[in-house]
């Protein structure tokens, strides 16, 4: 006979207008500590959350379900088998089947958040998280622990906003997820260091022309590593992050200052400034003038307040 040694804490929430509104909403948030040989799954959840072994289940909604302790396998329609250790992550989809078990001899800790929106829908749709790789690595995992362990702490005080509150909660979870899969595109630390460098290097160089093959010397890596690893790790390409800090520092002198629109050029790195103008008309969708003014109307309203 299995052994009942559960211990399970879980909600599941009305979603209002608003909620939606807000662009992520969740459904549902839970965790299970499951010794050895404990039944699975828990026959205690609402029946549309329910799955029988082997047969699995298909949910309207996304999920991110991290194992903290113990191991088992997880299997998905768009995906092979995997065992699943403690420090794992696996994505459900909605409309993508699945089944999950932990393994009998272990057990496990599982921790979940159910959640759906227009803004979830996006992160698939623009290639963030896919169906094809539902089973990521955690990180750090007093990270992960801490997050969740915020949900839970939430939910359990009832808090005010709590949709918010657990919305935001669950994009910092997407983000870490994000950020850990993508350094695995950069390499571990060496790889992350030599980046940060050149962003180092690249904000420190906003009045010099700045040549990138030669920046990717200088960091003892090929040029082609260093654009695809910079463009992976920052979402730019080396010359466009540039370009971007050096229009921030722009409109910050714009705004702030009254340097004329040469010695503003000069000063990021622009040497005609008619060049200067078209760029910055070409980004921001105003002239430098235009935007001075506005600022500058904007600031002198807020004092007047």
């Amino acid at each position: 006979m299995p052994v009942d040694s559960s211990r399970t804490f879980y909600r599941y929430f009305p979603v209002a207008e608003r909620d939606r509104d807000w662009g992520l909403f969740v459904t549902t948030v839970g965790e299970s500590h499951l010794g050895p040989g404990t039944a699975y799954p828990p026959a205690t959840h609402p029946k549309k959350y329910r799955f029988q072994m082997p047969g699995g289940r298909v949910l309207q909604e996304h999920q991110i379900v991290y194992i903290s302790a113990g191991r088992g396998w997880f299997k998905s329609g768009s995906s092979r088998r995997s065992t699943i250790e403690a420090g794992t992550v696996f994505l459900l989809f909605p409309g993508v089947w699945h089944s999950y078990a932990p393994d009998p001899a272990t057990g496990w800790t599982e921790h979940w958040i159910g959640f759906n929106g227009n803004l979830a829908r996006h992160l698939v749709r623009n290639g963030f998280f896919t169906t094809g790789r539902p089973v990521l690595r955690s990180g750090t995992e007093a990270k992960m622990l801490s997050l969740f362990s915020d949900i839970m702490a939430s939910v359990r005080a009832n808090a005010p906003a709590l949709q918010q509150q657990l919305a935001g909660t669950t994009l910092q979870i997407l983000a870490r997820l994000y950020s850990v899969q993508q350094s695995k595109f950069t390499g571990e630390d060496p790889g992350q260091r030599i980046i940060h460098r050149a962003m180092e290097r690249l904000r420190a160089s906003l009045e010099q022309p700045i040549d990138m093959t030669e920046l990717a010397a200088e960091l003892n890596v090929s040029y082609r590593w260093f654009r695809r690893a910079f463009t992976h790790h920052t979402g730019l390409s080396p010359h466009h992050y540039l370009l971007d800090i050096r229009l921030a520092c722009a409109r910050d002198l714009l705004s702030q200052s009254s340097l004329s629109l040469k010695e503003i050029a000069l000063r990021i790195g622009f040497e005609d400034p008619q060049y200067f103008s078209r760029i910055f008309h070409k980004k921001v969708g105003l002239t430098p003038g235009t935007w001075r003014e506005r600022a500058q109307s904007k600031a002198r309203a807020g004092s007047v307040e």
